[in-house]
């Protein structure tokens, strides 16, 4: 790797002649070219990315100092969130229906000889019409935490060939190891055990209706050790993945510190070599900032839609359960609530995955310290 990056500092040596502004454009461009991004664009299309901005196309406007905001725009944005919010009104209004519906029951029911069979009638039917309307928001989440997984595994290759090329080892080797305690330990435990725990406690708290039985005590268990072991699995993950990278940014840092010093020692011609040594560390870390900054964002863009719409859609739970009780009584709001309470912690797994993946890449930010 010693030699590549020796490579490079000789490439860009004749660049210390021109003017910075030119120097660093063109160490840059030079740069940019040893990276490809056509797997990222790939699956950024394939994943909701239809008419954004590509991650090629994001990381060369980083590159250039452009500034990718301003394609962005307010409208392209509510455009986007329109239909989840559209879906949630919706189910607000079939949710407050059901409760005007349950309200009619126990009215009509209390001066007929089949009031329990009409309220039980009315409690299945309720039960099965929240569980409907959930399942799309749990299928959205287990998709979400398995394509930010997938995702992470994506950015490796042209992540750690770039650090390669610019001689952080260490940081290089660091990111798979992350990886792979991300994917094969905490990712599976959520995917695995935290997921369908929740799913379950939620579908226990719905068959149970009134959220008085035993099946509620067991859901409400079941969803308890679902965020205990979600808060576990993200606390260790987040502790060994905070010290690996702090060492293996430090020795980074050591070892391009002793290349420059060892240039600027050489005679005559040190002090050039020196500076050139300095202008292509600057590129590197430049190129590196913005290939790293892309990779986040991409990140945080395919996961934005799901977590809106189950956020949206937890919302829509909590507060028609407020302004249902009234009308149907308690057992329909808590199994309202108890049905929010799944989403929540489903949300929180979709959260934590990509919170992770994102401390997987914090690394590529600081490696080598400023330079």
């Amino acid at each position: 790797m010693r030699k590549a990056v020796i490579a490079i500092l000789i490439l860009l040596t004749p660049m210390i002649l021109y003017a910075e502004t030119d120097e660093m454009q063109d160490g840059v461009d030079a740069l940019l070219e040893t990276i490809d991004l056509k797997e990222w664009d790939a699956w950024f299309r394939q994943n909701g990315g239809d008419g954004a901005l590509l991650p090629s196309e994001l990381l060369k406007q980083l590159a250039e100092t452009q500034s990718s905001v301003t394609d962005v725009k307010p409208d392209r944005i509510l455009s986007r969130m329109l239909p989840s919010l559209k879906s949630a009104l919706a189910k607000a209004a079939l949710l407050l229906g059901l409760a005007v519906l349950g309200a009619s029951v126990r009215g009509v029911s209390e001066a007929s000889p089949v009031a329990q069979t009409a309220q039980t009638a009315f409690k299945i039917c309720a039960a099965a019409a929240v569980l409907i309307l959930a399942l799309a928001e749990i299928h959205g989440a287990v998709r979400s935490v398995s394509n930010t997984e997938r995702t992470a595994e994506l950015f490796l290759p042209a992540i750690v060939g770039f650090l390669s090329l610019c001689g952080l080892e260490n940081t290089a080797l660091l990111l798979p190891a992350s990886y792979t305690l991300l994917s094969d330990i905490v990712l599976k435990l959520t995917e695995t055990c935290v997921m369908p725990t929740a799913i379950v406690g939620g579908v226990l708290l719905a068959l149970d209706a009134g959220g008085a039985g035993r099946l509620a005590s067991i859901g409400k268990l079941l969803q308890r050790a679902a965020k205990w072991i979600l808060a576990t699995s993200c606390s260790f993950y987040l502790v060994v993945t905070a010290l690996r990278s702090v060492a293996a940014g430090s020795a980074d840092g050591l070892l391009l510190k002793t290349t420059k010093f060892a240039a600027g020692s050489i005679p005559s011609i040190g002090s050039l070599l020196s500076e050139s040594v300095d202008t292509a560390f600057r590129c590197m870390h430049f190129v590196r900032n913005a290939l790293g900054l892309t990779g986040c964002v991409v990140l945080l863009m395919l996961a934005l839609k799901p977590v809106v719409s189950i956020a949206l859609t937890r919302g829509c739970l909590r507060a028609s359960s407020l302004l249902s009780e009234p009308l149907s009584g308690k057992p329909y709001a808590d199994l309202l609530r108890g049905m929010g309470d799944t989403l929540h912690i489903l949300m929180l797994c979709e959260l934590a995955a990509l919170a992770m993946s994102l401390v997987m890449l914090a690394p590529v930010f600081y490696a080598g310290g400023t330079m």
